[in-house]
């Protein structure tokens, strides 16, 4: 496989379609490896990429999680739980390599898969003065993201990035379902009063 970029996007692919591929994947169809590759290659690289801020380093975390897979799929019992499988192997790559370091900071400005900014602070003023301050509240909703417990971090990305379910996110983190919901709450509220903070003061 080459790069992400050439690789990402394929035809639009629908649930049982995508549950038949994984099958004929995990028995060896190369044809059906392809399809899920081109389904969640950006996916995973957008994750992976708000995770550690490195185009390079996400790239190839993302092609070591595909080739995991590969290797992997014959031992997925469910097809229909392979989107947890799938974050989960990703998840632990990355923190294998980045064990021992400080979490990186999320760019704002970073795209998701479907080319909308992950976070886009809403902006029609047109002074001066008012541009710069909605360039600082950007640092600080950055700063709060960077800011969050590798723990939480991860459980808000997979959440308000994402969009995966509570129990989805459960699977992935290997936490219980009434932890995930607290770390999420706890994720939000710090952003949310980090932000709110800064436009009081």
């Amino acid at each position: 496989m080459g790069r992400l970029d050439s690789h990402a996007g394929g035809p639009a692919i629908n649930t049982s379609q995508l549950v038949e591929c994984i099958r004929e994947a995990g028995n060896g169809n190369l044809g059906a490896y392809q399809k899920i590759y081109d389904h969640y290659a950006r996916k995973v690289l957008n994750f992976i990429y708000r995770m550690v801020n490195s185009i390079e380093e996400a790239e190839d975390l993302t092609q070591e999680t595909f080739t995991a897979v590969y290797q992997k799929l014959a031992t997925l019992q469910d097809p229909e739980r392979f989107e947890p499988w799938l974050f989960r192997i990703a998840r632990n790559f990355v923190y294998q390599r980045y064990r021992n370091r400080q979490p990186a900071m999320v760019a704002v400005d970073a795209l998701d898969e479907d080319g909308q900014p992950i976070l886009q602070i809403e902006d029609q003023r047109q002074t001066p003065d008012e541009a710069f301050e909605a360039r600082e509240l950007e640092q600080v909703v950055q700063e709060a993201i960077a800011s969050l417990a590798p723990k939480y971090r991860e459980v808000f990305v997979l959440s308000a990035i994402r969009h995966l379910s509570y129990q989805e996110i459960a699977e992935i983190v290997g936490r219980s379902l009434a932890s995930v919901k607290t770390d999420i709450h706890r994720a939000r509220l710090d952003v949310r009063n980090r932000v709110k903070h800064y436009i009081q003061d």
